[in-house]
């Protein structure tokens, strides 16, 4: 054989292996491309599952309190349905709607009225560690009292709501104490003598404390009585007075009709009436100058009063 055939078989079988060779290395290449791909392709895949997931989490909270909110309006409107059906139709019954903000009478059977209102907002306040919610009472109830010209008489989270919408604190009066008029500190007695009179007294010009039965102001040795029904502020503090004084009742607030139901809630006319209609009562139900008029005319203790 000549010698040029082999070296020309040798050559050859040189490329065979090269060719061999890189198509080995390509496909290796191409399998580390595509491992280097389902890599990023896991890595996005669990990014979109956790935020995915996060998200579905989310929409799983929102959708069970969705449910839990419509189980519990279904549970009070089995309970009025029962209530109404207990409800002697010869009689005349009250009818209050908290998720429309109207009250209804029906007579007989029959609706007679119909007036826009407002209810309970459904907010929270957490006062002396317990927590209050402003909701109107679901249920049956009667009428247990009526009365004309009512006075608001507005309980100790009244004062405690208005001092944290202003950024104020409160501070409750006492039989025995007396507050700064100017500061909202327990006061403190003027300096006598001439070291007092040199130094500017020392102590508190203006003094609040009770006399009798209502609240006055005291300023050097004479006695001013508080007006009546009106918030009592000394510097960057809302004083609450005692139950029974003048200044812890307030007139015209509730109208001038209240038909009570007890438990300190009760149908009654309001000063708001910009605001009939919405739910921004503490718990009260809230209406127009003539539509409680007509409703006390006509309505007699332990009629029945359906709230849903």
């Amino acid at each position: 054989m000549p010698r040029w055939v082999g070296l020309l078989g040798s050559w050859a079988l040189f490329v065979l292996a090269l060719g061999l060779a890189s198509f080995a290395a390509a496909g290796e290449w191409i399998n580390m491309r595509d491992a280097r791909r389902l890599d990023r392709v896991a890595v996005i895949d669990k990014m979109i599952a956790d935020r995915s997931g996060s998200k579905a989490e989310e929409l799983r909270d929102a959708a069970a309190q969705r449910q839990a909110q419509l189980d519990a309006m279904r549970s009070k409107i089995d309970t009025v349905a029962k209530q109404s059906e207990e409800a002697p139709d010869s009689g005349r019954t009250i009818i209050v709607s908290t998720a429309e903000n109207k009250v209804y009478m029906r007579e007989n059977g029959v609706q007679v009225f119909e007036a826009l209102c407002s209810t309970g907002k459904g907010t929270t306040l957490a006062v002396d560690g317990k927590t209050l919610v402003f909701d109107t009472p679901i249920g049956k109830l009667k009428i247990k009292s009526k009365e004309e010209n009512p006075k608001w008489v507005p309980p100790d989270w009244h004062y405690v709501e208005q001092a944290r919408k202003n950024g104020m604190r409160v501070v409750r009066l006492g039989a025995n104490s007396s507050i700064d008029a100017d500061t909202g500190q327990p006061a403190t007695k003027q300096s006598e003598g001439v070291w007092g009179w040199l130094s500017g007294g020392g102590g508190s010009s203006r003094t609040l404390r009770l006399k009798g039965n209502t609240v006055v102001e005291e300023s050097n040795g004479v006695d001013r009585e508080l007006p009546p029904g009106q918030m009592i502020v000394a510097g960057d503090t809302i004083v609450i007075p005692p139950v029974g004084t003048p200044q812890r009742q307030f007139d015209k607030v509730l109208g001038h009709y209240r038909l009570n139901l007890g438990d300190g809630y009760a149908l009654h006319g309001t000063q708001e009436t910009d605001k009939l209609g919405q739910s921004v009562s503490h718990g009260c139900v809230r209406l127009g100058d003539a539509d409680i008029e007509h409703l006390y005319q006509v309505a007699q203790v332990g009629d029945s009063v359906i709230i849903y």
